[in-house]
């Protein structure tokens, strides 16, 4: 594992708790969050499901 990942995370986690002490409305916040957490999901798994299906095809000689 990459040992600059966790770091990152750490920072991560920083930068959003030092963002909910500056900002006045943290449900706002916390929904965009949770909006682009659930479409970098839906995309990671969109591209997922494309990439099985090619490697499908490739492998079946098609």
């Amino acid at each position: 594992m990459n040992s600059l990942r966790g770091l990152g995370i750490c920072a991560l986690l920083a930068a959003l708790a030092y963002a909910l002490t500056q900002v006045a409305d943290v449900d706002q916040l916390l929904l965009a969050f949770t909006v682009v957490v659930i479409s970098v999901s839906l995309f990671t798994y969109a591209a997922s499901t494309r990439r099985r299906r090619h490697d499908r095809r490739i492998a079946a000689g098609e």
